[in-house]
């Protein structure tokens, strides 16, 4: 076996100086850090090539050796590896087309880099973006990729938006997925096991750059109330311009920045209709009717709507932080009450929760996942659920009680919270080690059975994307 500083060497030969890193400089930690901190496995080096053709290189000579290596966009998936980390931050470019209104994107850069320039370049029209601005493009697309225009167009990984993607495979070739189909469908939703993604091709849409949207704080002795009211919502709409999120959490993250802990909340609502449908009582004018209701809605742009959960990015490899996202196929009162008992149980059976735990319940419509034809369109077949009950866990590293409360409590939390809920009831975004992934119906390389089936009951063999089984089979959002 190659001594460290040998195959580092060697490594360091294939790329220009700048192109690695090593533990201490400024790159590395900023490219390096994981959004949770328990998933940091402080890699050896960072490699951050700045060409599709070093990237080639490097992989191709990481596949032919002993090396552990992961790849990662933006950090958000807790992408990493003891031996080797690829960052895909410099592959940032950018062209939009309007003849065809597509953009075609790199996969390293953010998705509020991406909304910032089809703003500038493509007004009047919108990507299918992450709805915070510092989740990674690659990561995000290939486990699915939720928008909040996703109510209206789909998932961003769906067919219909995501039309080619540029990949380097783990033996350094370089092609357009679409001229080998089967890789294009199993990298629609199949997560990151089959090759490194550098450019993605997506379809745009005309879009309103007058979104009504905005945080409305309740006090919590209204919950029973505002459950009802939510519940009502859902039920009496699916305008695909609607969406929301209702929130259970300390909604400062109060832990993390010297305040108090003090559960709220919070609903986020968004009309694409504009503002004055959105406080209608056609729109969310029932929840700023509710007593207490502070109001901070108001008219904002797309790439605006995408900013506002910027304040979390704080929480980034601060705390040991687990996170499942479960689907619903409805929301009645019942589950908002469940969630809000999950999560003040949590905190009272470990308070050190209160600085990673939170209950967001995700109300969509039903375009967000029944915009394929077939549910074997995709490698993650999508549900025939329509909202999404994500939750979390987690505390400041150095308890190991509390980060066995964490696993444990949310490998529990959605059957308890939505009583109809089954193993294959999840997003592929957060996979955790009490997920079936077979049942999930994604690909779980090099477990080809699941291919047969699993994974949409496509016989797809896709061995020779896993040249030597070189990459993960961990789904990862970064």
């Amino acid at each position: 076996m190659a001594s460290s500083h040998t195959w580092i060497s060697e490594l360091q030969a294939l790329v220009e100086h700048d192109e690695l890193a090593l533990p201490g400089s400024q790159l590395y930690i900023d490219e390096s850090k994981t959004w949770a901190a328990q998933r940091n496995l402080h890699p050896k080096v960072l490699i951050r090539p700045r060409s599709v053709e070093r990237l080639s290189q490097v992989l191709a000579y990481l596949n032919n050796s002993e090396r552990d290596f992961a790849v990662r966009s933006g950090g958000v998936g807790s992408s990493s590896t003891k031996d080797v980390l690829i960052s895909l931050a410099t592959f940032d470019g950018f062209q939009f087309d309007p003849s065809t209104e597509t953009i075609t994107i790199g996969a390293g850069q953010t998705w509020g880099e991406v909304d910032q320039k089809l703003e500038k370049e493509g007004g009047g029209y919108a990507a299918l973006s992450a709805r915070c601005t510092f989740v990674g493009v690659g990561g995000s697309l290939i486990t699915g990729g939720i928008s909040w225009a996703s109510s209206e167009f789909g998932l961003a990984s769906d067919p219909q938006n995501l039309l080619d993607a540029e990949v380097v495979t783990a033996d350094g070739r370089v092609f357009w997925a679409s001229t080998e189909p089967k890789l294009l469908w199993a990298l629609r939703g199949g997560g990151g096991g089959f090759a490194v993604v550098v450019t993605m091709k997506l379809r745009v849409h005309k879009y309103s750059n007058s979104i009504y949207t905005g945080n409305i704080l309740f006090p919590n002795d209204s919950l029973g109330e505002l459950a009802k009211a939510v519940s009502n919502f859902t039920h009496r709409t699916q305008d695909p311009k609607t969406a929301m999120h209702l929130y259970c959490l300390d909604l400062a993250h109060a832990a993390l920045t010297g305040q108090n802990p003090a559960p709220g909340i919070m609903i986020v609502v968004y009309d694409a209709n504009g503002e004055a449908h959105g406080r209608s009582d056609e729109g969310f004018g029932w929840a700023l009717k509710i007593k207490g209701a502070i109001d901070n809605t108001k008219s904002m742009t797309f790439a605006e709507a995408n900013q506002q959960q910027d304040n979390l990015k704080v929480a980034m490899g601060m705390t040991n932080s687990w996170m499942s996202g479960a689907t619903i196929p409805h929301l009645d009162e019942e589950i908002v009450l469940r969630s809000w008992k999950w999560f003040n149980e949590l905190l009272a059976k470990d308070p050190r929760q209160s600085a990673g735990a939170f209950a967001l319940i995700e109300v969509m419509q039903p375009p967000a996942f029944s915009s394929i034809s077939s549910r074997t369109d995709t490698a993650w077949p999508h549900t025939n659920n329509r909202h999404i009950l994500q939750l979390g866990t987690g505390s400041f590293p150095g308890s190991p009680e509390s980060d066995a409360v964490s696993l444990k409590v949310l490998a529990d939390a959605a059957f308890e919270i939505s009583l109809t809920h089954t193993k294959a009831d999840y997003i592929p975004n957060f996979i955790n080690s009490f997920n079936d992934v077979e049942a999930v119906c994604l690909i779980p390389p090099p477990c080809f059975d699941a291919l047969q089936s699993a994974a949409c009951r496509k016989a797809i063999d896709l061995t020779e994307y896993f040249v030597l089984g070189r990459f993960s089979a961990r789904i990862i959002l970064d």
